[in-house]
């Protein structure tokens, strides 16, 4: 059986995924306790580490043959622009987390695994170092291939975007990922679930300024709506757009709306519905959590497909 680490494992999506493929994830490492934990508890044969990784011992590591991926995207999203701009603090905060990066490279270069799959936002091609990390991968033997992925065309009912860099020692691989139907979100909302509803007209002026864009673009009486301002909204057969860390997402039903539940954002990333998280973990905890893990479905996709190469 093919074995696996994981670093920056977080909430477990990268692991779920590939352990749906049949692979064997024997190592998973994360600065966030609280992911280590709610990793630990989906994945209990999994060895785990709670560690900043870029003071990681790579010697230390079991014998495996597939590096999983996903560093910090903070530092290269464009969404993370403003905060950029905001202070020095930020500033420098971001230009440590675009650093991650290399803790893949520090790995690869250390264990020589056979297959490295890496997962960032598409804004990290944009990084200023980006071409020279990926050359200090293809200077350890790595054959290189870029997939710019967006999971709603592999069995996810969210329309998110991310780029995976899949690399392979000593050889040239093909991926074939084919695309799928795109999956509805509708059927993920658990209409009768205990939730705080709210009357619309007892909501914020630009609250109800959207919900009336939204039926005005013909949603309907059930539809999605994000705490965004304009949001055109987002029709429930159709999948819902990207889920981040921030508790943004709601849906309307008529006259009421309500912020979607924990169990219907883990929907809408791929996850199963017997995948839990720690006790005393908060909403917004696991709000950040799924909004910064790997989907899956996509991620079972792209593993198989690699290894398949």
């Amino acid at each position: 059986m093919t074995r696996a680490v994981d670093l920056f494992a977080g909430w477990g999506g990268f692991t779920e995924g590939a352990e749906r493929a049949g692979v064997d994830v024997v190592w998973a490492a994360n600065h966030w306790p609280l992911a280590v934990d709610a990793h630990a508890a989906n994945h209990p044969r999994t060895q785990h580490v709670c560690q900043d990784l870029r003071q990681a011992d790579w010697r230390s590591l079991p014998s495996y043959d597939l590096l999983l991926a996903a560093p910090a995207c903070q530092g290269h999203s464009q969404a993370a622009q403003p905060a950029r701009k905001s202070g020095a603090v930020v500033r420098a905060q971001h230009d440590s987390l675009r650093g991650t990066a290399w803790c893949v490279v520090e790995c690869a270069e250390q264990t020589l695994p056979g297959t490295l799959i890496v997962e960032n936002v598409p804004d990290f091609r944009r990084w200023q170092l980006y071409r020279f990390w990926k050359a200090s991968l293809v200077a350890l033997g790595y054959s290189i291939s870029e997939h710019m992925l967006t999971a709603s065309e592999h069995g996810t009912p969210q329309r998110r975007e991310r780029l995976f860099v899949v690399g392979t020692r000593n050889r040239t691989h093909r991926l074939e990922l084919p695309c799928e139907a795109e999956l509805a979100f509708g059927p993920s909302i658990e209409w009768d679930a205990p939730a705080r509803w709210k009357r619309i007209d007892d909501s914020t002026p630009s609250v109800k300024a959207r919900i009336a864009k939204a039926r005005g673009l013909g949603h309907g009486r059930r539809f999605l709506t994000q705490h965004v301002t304009g949001h055109p909204g987002v029709g429930l057969d159709e999948p819902i757009r990207t889920i981040t860390t921030k508790d943004q997402w709601a849906v309307v039903d008529g006259e009421r709306y309500r912020p979607l539940t924990v169990r219907e954002n883990a929907r809408a990333m791929g996850f199963a519905d017997d995948y839990g998280w720690p006790e005393g973990a908060t909403r917004k905890d696991c709000i950040r959590g799924l909004g910064n893990a790997v989907c899956p479905p996509l991620a079972q996709k792209l593993v198989t497909a690699a290894l398949a190469a």
